[in-house]
């Protein structure tokens, strides 16, 4: 469980980037499976290849997959939680039906993977302005509870 928001926002960024990684992973797992390999007309030497090593190897990259799309799942229930708080169950409510375009910032930086730099250029401030908006936000958030602010309800309703 996580004391904070940022820290709640901190660990959906990690799971995000976690995903994008694996995501690069996963493709190129797929990549080599579907790879031809070198061809050629030489003569080959070696004999026949060891049909058990292939199928150990196979099944090695099986297992492999199997993780990496475990992980992956993981990672995506870590960043739906962090939607549900921004945007709320319905996508209209949540954080961001409280603070507004705070909640989109958050959304950038930390499930997007984007700097502070490019979120402030897409929001239209200063990177300092953004920073201290989303600071307000998840104090807000914090002080609100989870259950509150995925609803998009206040602490005065």
């Amino acid at each position: 469980m996580h004391a904070t928001a940022r820290e709640f926002f901190e660990s959906a960024r990690e799971a995000a980037s976690d995903a994008r990684r694996v995501d690069r992973q996963l493709a190129a797992i797929e990549s080599r499976s579907l790879s031809l390999g070198g061809g050629g007309f030489e003569p080959r030497v070696r004999s026949t290849p060891d049909p058990d090593r292939i199928g150990a190897n196979v099944a090695s990259g099986m297992d492999v997959r199997a993780v990496l799309e475990a992980r992956r799942d993981e990672d995506g229930r870590v960043t739906d939680a962090a939607c549900r708080v921004l945007y709320g169950p319905d996508r209209r409510s949540g954080l961001y039906a409280l603070v507004g375009w705070p909640a989109d910032a958050i959304y950038h930086h930390y499930l997007a993977l984007r700097t502070w730099e490019q979120v402030a250029d897409m929001m239209g401030y200063s990177v300092s302005h953004v920073k201290h908006s989303v600071c307000v936000a998840m104090d807000y958030a914090d002080a609100n509870g989870q259950m509150w602010t995925e609803l998009g309800r206040g602490m005065a309703e």
